[in-house]
């Protein structure tokens, strides 16, 4: 049971090369491209909230246990996951994030406790959320360099990471041709191991939603074994929320 609470807290919400590197400029031009394939700059910051529904796959200790996840968010660092699986009978996992603190329910208790590092977990996540939304890119806070050329899913891509002062570095892979996000790859805590381990996020496929190309299909690998599987069922772009839906219940 702890093993699963811990998979699902980690979705807070998805290599090779010896290629040329590109000059910033070059880097430039990749994020540009990839923001106008996202649906544009203006689409991209339209919205300061959003809501979704996905189902899926998750195997935390060797077995691949069936879920389904709602997800709301206020960008740039507000967050809230509702997860629900059968694992020996019904359960119910409850993350939020305020801007702060974090905090989980499991099966209506508060086991925020069990995990010391989860606030920190999840400020990390907060800061992928805000940089994958990629017009942010651009800030000064964000130092870009090269990873050159790669294949994710036997499809070209290049690779760019992302450094941020008080964060982990973060690689993002987008699709040469498409210039749509494919993978993204860094390091995170395992707070059921409370070891590092490497994670990656695939993007398999992307649909339309309100201007914009969001995912569809995913999975999550760490350490090179496939963790998560799902599926995204529904997407809401809200013009705001109550920050109340992120306070501890």
């Amino acid at each position: 049971m702890r093993g699963m609470i811990v998979g699902l807290v980690s979705l807070g919400f998805v290599l090779a090369g010896s290629s040329p590197l590109p000059a910033q400029d070059d880097l430039k031009l990749i994020i540009d491209k990839a923001i106008k394939a996202h649906g544009g700059e203006a689409n991209l910051d339209k919205h300061k909230a959003s809501q979704t529904k996905t189902k899926g796959k998750l195997d935390p200790e060797g077995s691949m246990i069936e879920f389904t996840e709602e997800v709301t968010i206020h960008f740039p660092n507000k967050f809230k996951s509702t997860s629900q699986f059968d694992f020996m009978g019904p359960h119910k996992v409850l993350v939020g994030f305020d801007g702060a603190t974090a905090w989980l329910n499991a099966d209506g208790k508060d086991v925020s406790a069990m995990f010391d590092k989860l606030t920190d977990l999840m400020k990390e996540q907060a800061y992928i959320l805000e940089a994958t939304r990629l017009s942010k890119l651009k800030d000064k806070n964000y130092e870009l360099s090269s990873l050159g050329e790669t294949k994710v899913q036997d499809k070209s891509a290049v690779g760019v990471r992302v450094a941020s002062k008080g964060h982990n570095d973060l690689n993002l892979f987008f699709d040469k041709e498409s210039g749509l996000l494919v993978k993204v790859e860094y390091r995170t805590f395992d707070l059921n191991t409370k070891q590092e381990v490497n994670e990656e996020r695939i993007i398999t496929e992307y649909q339309d939603k309100d201007g914009l190309k969001v995912p569809k299909k995913a999975i999550v690998n760490r350490d090179g074994k496939k963790y998560i599987e799902a599926e995204v069922l529904e997407v809401k772009h809200l013009d705001d929320i109550d920050d109340t839906q992120f306070s501890k219940p």
